[in-house]
């Protein structure tokens, strides 16, 4: 199931990127979040191509393989993630400048607990987001930008009662609402 999911994101990444053609002014951006970092050292990037005057296409990645305190029954934690997810964005004054709102088709495999609880949980998060945000012009091929959004959809986990244990405490399938993207991201307009 996880393996078709995403050959099929990718299918529709890659016609969604070549079906527009080549617009007048068509530009490229890459970039990473400096949050994500914060959380606990999740790896990210984004690229983003104009496709029409006031839409961009952007498609991105996290990755956190980190397990913190490894093998110490009381102070293990992890906020271990694969992320993929891509989506539009509206720019209602200019691509790459000023306010934006975006829409994106997300998928998580997530592994994390520990650190506030003992409990941990892992599983599949599968859903759509919306997000708001205001890129900030810094030169014009480097930008920063500013967004926060949530994500909702559905979610097959297992929780456990520690992170190291293995005894599990509930399995199932359920409906999640979820911050997501909290950004203060750098990107180079290409």
């Amino acid at each position: 199931m996880k393996k078709r999911l995403v050959h099929t994101s990718a299918v529709i990444l890659c016609i969604l990127c070549f079906s527009w053609g080549e617009a007048s002014a068509q530009r490229w951006s890459i970039g990473t979040n400096v949050v994500d970092y914060i959380n606990m050292g999740t790896l990210n990037a984004e690229s983003s191509v104009a496709i029409a005057q006031h839409y961009s296409f952007n498609a991105g990645i996290r990755f956190n393989p980190w397990t913190f305190n490894y093998g110490d029954v009381d102070r293990q934690f992890e906020n271990r993630k694969k992320c993929l997810y891509a989506g539009v964005r509206f720019w209602p004054w200019h691509i790459y400048s000023g306010w934006w709102a975006a829409l994106q088709l997300q998928y998580q495999e997530y592994n994390r607990g520990g650190a506030f609880i003992k409990q941990s949980e892992e599983g599949d998060a599968y859903g759509v987001g919306f997000s708001l945000g205001y890129t900030l012009m810094i030169h014009k091929s480097i930008n920063i930008e500013f967004g926060a959004g949530a994500w909702t959809g559905g979610a097959a986990y297992t929780a456990y009662s520690c992170p190291h244990c293995g005894k599990i405490v509930e399995q199932g399938t359920k409906f999640f609402f979820w911050p997501n993207n909290v950004m203060v991201s750098l990107v180079y307009i290409l």
